[in-house]
């Protein structure tokens, strides 16, 4: 007998853990299905470690290469290759071995009589809630090959949505790790000269350079300290925003922040309507869709305004009345998954509004990066004039020394 951990949910949505003993995982799954739950998750407490620790000590599983599994999965299926075999190539011809690992577990379960979306469900860190769901949807359907394919197609945008982000954030980076490192040489190297200079004619600092002089000294004795003191400031912000508190109010700020609020909205937006519609589509409920397309969004306080909505739409409110009252959509997206709701084609919609917000993030993301070079230029200007100034205002005052 070996002992499973699982995780469940109930009619009602409740997550339900616990550990089951069992023949093998089939048994718990028949055991569990007959309890009426959902299984999120079965992991045998020995297996489930040790892979998990393969994943996160030596590699991690990357969108990208998930994206190419996903293609290269659907792809054999519908050149009519079984599950097992589709599954034993793609063990060969992954490069990523962590992810060529659980794969084979994949593959095993498989041949054991689990169908696909279970035997994903035993990988949490590399297979997400709503790619099971799909996956499910496919196999009761009968079209898995395509709904690959739409996973597929779900993460290679939501891949190309990640890199314009980070091409985006790229330039400031660069540009602030350049003013750091061109202010520190400055202060550091530049200025104690110009001080020295100053100092042998017998003359007073101005106050600008007093107070750039005694920064620069306090810096190269207690660096150390400024060091540490930076680094726990980085922590403890880290454990403030895993608190459930401290999310919320930092997707909060970046909601509202200039400039990069309306990205981050925009973001969320069209990762939220594209994932809900995908998997409508797909066959998924409409519930259970709002609840893995919720959990998919990335932001806390999107997230919950979806999830309150879901409790109103449960009782029998159409969508798009609960998703305005929140005030967190913009009044164009609920208007359209009205219409959508009204004319019977939500799905159609929802991948409209999808597209046109993959258009804004394009704008927005150009916006942006044509703010921030003007911007962090000014800002760079602004710190190396401050210290051109402290150097050269005792450069005229030596002048009126020697006179």
């Amino acid at each position: 007998m070996a002992t499973f951990v699982y995780k469940v949910r109930d009619r009602a949505g409740k997550i339900f853990t616990g550990n089951m003993e069992g023949e093998n995982r089939n048994a718990i799954v028949s055991r569990l299905r007959e309890m009426n739950y959902y299984i999120t998750s079965i992991i045998e407490k020995k297996q489930g470690i040790l892979l998990l620790k393969k994943i996160t000590l030596f590699q991690r599983v990357k969108l990208r290469d998930l994206t190419i599994f996903y293609r290269q999965f659907a792809t054999m299926v519908n050149a009519g290759l079984t599950l097992v075999n589709s599954l034993d190539i793609l063990t060969e011809q992954v490069e990523n071995k962590s992810l060529a690992n659980v794969i084979k577990t994949v593959k095993s379960d498989v041949e054991a009589g689990s169908t696909l979306a279970d035997a994903f469900v035993e990988h949490p860190r590399v297979f997400s809630e709503m790619n099971i769901s799909m996956t499910r949807a496919g196999e009761i359907g009968g079209v898995l090959d395509e709904i690959l394919n739409k996973i597929a197609d779900l993460m290679d945008k939501e891949y190309a949505l990640r890199q314009k982000i980070k091409s985006a954030m790229a330039y400031p980076a660069f540009i602030s790790v350049a003013a750091v490192i061109t202010a520190i040489f400055m202060l550091t190297f530049i200025l104690p000269q110009f001080v020295g200079v100053f100092a042998q004619f017998g003359g007073d600092l101005p106050a600008l350079t007093k107070v750039l002089v005694m920064f620069t000294k306090l810096f190269n004795q207690f660096w150390y300290l400024f060091f540490i003191f930076f680094v726990a400031l980085f922590f403890a912000f880290l454990a403030y925003i895993r608190t459930p508190n401290g999310k919320l109010n930092f997707d909060r700020f970046k909601l509202n922040v200039p400039i990069f609020g309306e990205l981050n909205r925009k973001t969320s937006v069209a990762r939220f309507t594209r994932i809900l519609g995908t998997l409508i589509k797909s066959g998924v409920p409409i519930l259970e869709a709002l609840k893995v397309s919720s959990d998919a969004i990335g932001n806390l306080v999107i997230s919950l305004a979806v999830t309150n909505a879901k409790t109103k739409i449960k009782e029998g409110q159409s969508i798009s009345g609960p998703l305005a009252a929140s005030g967190v959509f913009p009044p164009m997206v609920t208007q359209m998954i009205m219409v959508g709701e009204e004319s019977g084609e939500l799905e159609e919609m929802l991948v409209n509004v999808a597209s046109f917000y993959d258009q804004e993030v394009d704008r927005s993301v150009e916006r942006l990066t044509a703010i921030i070079e003007p911007l962090m230029m000014a800002v760079i200007g602004l710190t190396v004039g401050v210290m051109v100034i402290a150097m050269y205002l005792p450069i005229f005052n030596m002048v009126n020394l020697i006179k």
